[in-house]
């Protein structure tokens, strides 16, 4: 006799099934949960005591139209990226390895759902965070977002793809190196000093040499960060044509990286399982 009742997709039960059992091992230890959660107030409060001590106008220039926010406005976003898209890189990082991706394969559960329910408590919890550092910035230290939130989603999931395509370049480096790949380490030793993540780039041409900023709009983390903040901080609409040129330069890395990167990951299982390493670290 067939049920009325409507089944879930396997693939759903499945990332259910890896979401209930990470926040089931989360709230099991509760002294980590306490400290967990008194972290993320402290480390609001720190965060915005130290925004706010060294609080100054910041530019941000899209083609010839600058856009005037305020340095705590300015991190804020950076947090949000570091919330709101970071975990889905770490994901790829931290479920696709050396070390679980021969589990991985022998489960029969495809990569992308294992992928996703590694990371949907994870993320979660990353977005329950970023709450406090909203609403704390907002009230108490006085953050002012003008966002458009058609170009914010476009930003977030253009900035998504080019960072998955950069994990999935190291994954799979890592994959046959079975130690840290030189290529994402280098650009993520630059993108600390250059990307623009705690202070414009173009402040760097002040503190060093006018021109040295020019490094910066050849990492892809540099993009993240301008598109997010043309979206939360400018209320940019992508309409304007010259707010578009930059979308566009960002939608060419996802191109690009993409792609590469699924080819690097691939290669990466083909070459490991070809010389049965896979499972190796």
């Amino acid at each position: 006799m067939r049920s009325d009742r409507m089944e879930l997709p396997l693939a759903i039960k499945q990332i259910l099934a890896f979401t209930k059992r990470d926040f089931a091992s989360w709230t099991t230890y509760r002294t980590t949960v306490i400290t967990q959660l008194i972290n993320v107030f402290i480390g609001v409060l720190a965060w915005g005591v130290s925004a706010s001590y060294v609080q100054r106008s910041v530019n941000i220039s899209i083609g010839d139209i600058v856009y005037t926010t305020d340095y705590i406005s300015f991190l804020v976003v950076g947090v949000a990226v570091g919330n709101l898209i970071m975990p889905l890189v770490q994901g790829i990082n931290s479920s696709l390895n050396p070390w679980t991706l021969e589990t991985v394969l022998m489960t029969g559960i495809s990569t992308p759902v294992f992928v996703i329910g590694n990371i949907a408590w994870t993320y979660l919890f990353s977005i329950i965070t970023f709450v406090p550092y909203l609403l704390i910035g907002v009230g108490l230290f006085h953050v002012s977002l003008n966002v458009n939130i058609v170009t914010t989603i476009v930003a977030f999931a253009i900035s998504a793809v080019i960072l998955m395509g950069l994990a999935m370049i190291s994954t799979g480096l890592r994959i046959v190196t079975k130690s840290t790949d030189p290529v994402t380490w280098g650009i993520n030793v630059l993108q600390n000093l250059f990307s623009g993540a705690l202070f414009p780039a173009l402040y760097l041409d002040t503190i060093f040499f006018p021109g040295i900023s020019t490094i910066s709009w050849f990492l892809p983390q540099t993009w993240v960060y301008l598109l997010c903040r043309a979206g939360m901080l400018c209320n940019a609409s992508l309409l304007n044509p010259q707010v578009l040129t930059i979308f566009l330069g960002g939608c060419s890395f996802a191109a690009i990286l993409f792609p590469i990167g699924f080819k690097i990951f691939s290669w990466g299982v083909a070459k490991s399982k070809k010389e049965g390493t896979l499972g190796w670290y």
